[in-house]
């Protein structure tokens, strides 16, 4: 008697879950695919709803916290903040050289990711008759106690002219120095003795081909 009734609920259960297997099947057939019906979950790269703006700024001075880690070498210099000859927002940043030494800034603080740019630009007024030339380097590494760039491989000068100038580096030049655009990085503006006794810099940034 008992195996009897044991195999009607066995029975019984399986019959319900048919039913509910039907059931379910049927109610997927009459889902709509229309506009109102939910389109499925699908992962999205992050690059691809954020994407990279046309122009990165990496500094232009526009406020005291943009002089956060500049480092400084050189002659005696003073360095600030000013409304003259900015080419990005309203401030640039001023250099007046005291005496006729070298003096040098560098810049550790700025957006590390550069890729999908083509290239490194800076704008720079020199109000000096004979300016001179401005040079970058590039460190990959950056010790600010003694001022040392390691592994520094890209030096380059750039010939000033009277009044405003526009540096343009392609990223591709920085690029084959060091085998890779380096992650960690540091940039520095070196302003030779002959020349640029008040010299502006300003709208450090990152520019794409198309941009």
């Amino acid at each position: 008697m008992l195996e009897k009734r044991l195999t009607a609920l066995i029975l019984l259960g399986i019959n319900l879950g048919l039913v509910l297997f039907l059931l379910l099947r049927v109610g997927s057939a009459k889902a709509p695919h229309g506009s109102g019906s939910t389109p499925p979950l699908r992962m999205t790269h992050l690059s691809a709803i954020e994407p990279k703006p046309d122009t990165l700024i990496l500094n232009d001075f526009e406020i005291p916290p943009d002089l956060v880690n500049m480092y400084r070498q050189g002659g005696d210099f003073a360095m600030n903040i000013v409304s003259d000859h900015a080419t990005h927002g309203g401030h640039s940043l001023q250099f007046d050289k005291k005496d006729e030494d070298n003096i040098e800034v560098a810049t550790t603080v700025f957006p590390r990711n550069w890729h999908g740019y083509d290239r490194l630009e800076f704008d720079v007024f020199d109000a000096d008759p004979d300016p001179g030339t401005i040079w970058l380097r590039v460190g990959s590494q950056f010790d600010s106690r003694r001022f040392y760039v390691k592994s520094q491989k890209y030096a380059r000068g750039f010939p000033l002219k009277p009044g405003p100038n526009t540096i343009s580096i392609p990223l591709d030049d920085i690029r084959r120095a060091f085998g890779q655009i380096p992650y960690y990085k540091s940039l520095h503006f070196n302003i030779p003795a002959n020349g640029g006794q008040r010299l502006h810099l300003d709208y450090v940034r990152l520019v794409r081909h198309d941009g």
